[in-house]
């Protein structure tokens, strides 16, 4: 009989050598469980890296620092409120106060745009307005334009007084065209454009008028603008000789007024325009050039020829001609001796040129009536020549001659 027994596979392990380390089973060892595998797709640190730390987590917010969190939030908003309010402060003071919105007017004049000048409140004015101010209200607004505009430098505030009621009484100094001046504009309260941001406008327009008298002339210039007074005159009204027209002007501002062509010239008329709402006066009193009067010294030398060679002892419409007693025959013939030197002077109406002797000749052959002789009649006929003189719109000048009631034979 075997003596086998059934082995025990504890006991079947290998036996290890004397000296040798155990293996990781050896017997009695419990076998680790074997990890598990990540999930797909989790990415994993490189090999031989360092295992990752977990982040820190923040402290917990202590009830005294949201305190101090608040009161630097709170200082903060404060800060920024008070520059707000300082900066619209320094706005309100010197850009949108009273003061600042005349100074706004006063730059655009300065710049020469008069359109904007017009635009800024209370400016423009209806006819009704300049009757409300005591301003004709036929007043033309021919010289609110750039061309018309002098210059205006060295604009400073002088006061500006606060009237109450929104009322400001605000005056600046200036230099207008070389001429020092002080203007005082009326402002009032328009209520606020933006928050905080107040408006205003001209309670009394800075507009003024100035009062023109044009002598001798239908045009004149205005700061070297070229202004027709048919342009300016009230409908209806017929240019004349003389004429007065009311023109609409900035205050404050030097205008010039004269009259400068190749026949008519005036001495200018200067004017400082400084107080709005107000009637200035000024005139242009033309007189004749030289090349005027060599315009009508030719004019009338043309027509004396034209005289002359009429066949007629009274030449029509001439100033001069005269009269026989005894028979002619055949024609007469005429030829100016002397001419009239031409003066020119201002009329009623229009230019006129006074009393001027001249002399003509007549050649004629006369037959008498006493004894019925013939002769050659050879006589110097002295004159007078009085006439009107009128300039056309294209600068021609006609001159009308009055004949004379008698003439002289010497």
């Amino acid at each position: 009989m075997s003596n086998d027994r059934p082995t025990d596979p504890a006991s079947a392990a290998p036996t290890p050598a004397p000296g040798a380390p155990a293996g990781p089973y050896a017997a009695g060892t419990p076998v680790p469980p074997r990890p598990a595998m990540p999930p797909a797709g989790v990415p994993q640190p490189p090999y031989g890296s360092a295992p990752a730390t977990p982040q820190q987590q923040p402290a917990p917010r202590t009830p005294a620092s949201r305190r101090r969190s608040v009161i630097a939030l709170i200082v903060v908003a404060a800060l920024l409120l008070g520059a707000v309010g300082a900066t619209i402060g320094a706005l309100n003071r010197d850009v949108y106060s009273a003061a600042g919105f005349v100074r706004t007017y006063l730059g655009h004049l300065a710049a020469r745009d008069a359109a904007a000048a017009l635009a800024v409140p209370g400016v423009a004015v209806s006819a009704k307005q300049l009757a409300a101010d005591d301003l004709p209200a036929d007043a033309s607004d021919a010289l609110l334009r750039r061309a018309a505009l002098g210059t205006l430098t060295d604009i400073e505030l002088v006061s500006d007084t606060d009237r109450g009621n929104g009322r400001h009484e605000v005056r600046y100094s200036y230099n207008a065209g070389g001429v020092f001046g002080e203007s005082t504009f009326d402002v009032e309260s328009a209520g606020t454009r933006f928050p905080l941001i107040p408006a205003w406008r001209f309670h009394t327009s800075p507009l003024s008028v100035v009062n023109l008298t044009v002598e001798h002339s239908t045009s004149f210039r205005a700061n070297g603008f070229a202004v027709d007074t048919r342009q300016v005159a009230p409908e209806g009204e017929k240019p004349a000789f003389n004429n007065v027209v009311n023109l609409q002007v900035f205050t404050p501002g030097r205008y010039t007024f004269d009259h400068e062509s190749d026949l008519l010239t005036a001495s200018p008329d200067k004017l400082l325009v400084e107080k709005p709402a107000a009637v200035d006066e000024a005139t242009v009193t033309t007189a004749p050039t030289d090349a005027f009067v060599d315009a009508v010294q030719e004019a009338v030398d043309d027509q004396l020829d034209a005289c002359a060679e009429q066949t007629v002892l009274l030449p029509t419409g001439c100033p001069f001609g005269t009269t026989i007693d005894d028979r002619v025959q055949g024609d007469a013939a005429w030829s100016m001796t002397e001419y009239p030197e031409i003066e020119i002077e201002a009329g009623e109406d229009a230019w006129s040129i006074p009393s001027t002797p001249g002399t003509a000749q007549i050649e004629v052959t006369v037959q008498s009536l006493f004894d019925g002789s013939v002769k050659q009649l050879d006589d110097d006929v002295d004159f007078d020549m009085v006439g009107s003189v009128f300039v056309t719109g294209d600068q021609k000048v006609t001159v009308v001659t009055e004949p004379a009631p008698t003439s002289r034979r010497n």
